[in-house]
């Protein structure tokens, strides 16, 4: 699934649960943590080329860390 249609369902998803005063914020956090199983893209190491693609869709995209991602996702834009 390309970034885009992940981070729409992560908003749509958002939405059918968020009240009409927080319809926004939700949509935003929604989009967010559908986002959050990409951000393995940021492991890389300088001295192991191939680091990227080992670690690439591995945790998180695992069924187990979708609804932690997105919790810690929820947590840290509740924080802020």
């Amino acid at each position: 699934m390309d970034p885009v249609s992940q981070g729409a369902l992560g908003a749509i998803f958002a939405q059918t649960v968020s009240n009409k005063k927080k319809l926004l914020v939700g949509s935003i956090i929604g989009c967010l943590a559908g986002l959050a199983p990409d951000l393995d893209i940021f492991i890389r190491s300088s001295s192991d080329p191939l680091l990227k693609l080992e670690f690439h869709r591995q945790f998180t995209h695992a069924l187990v860390f979708i609804p932690v991602g997105a919790l810690l996702v929820t947590t840290l834009a509740t924080v802020f």
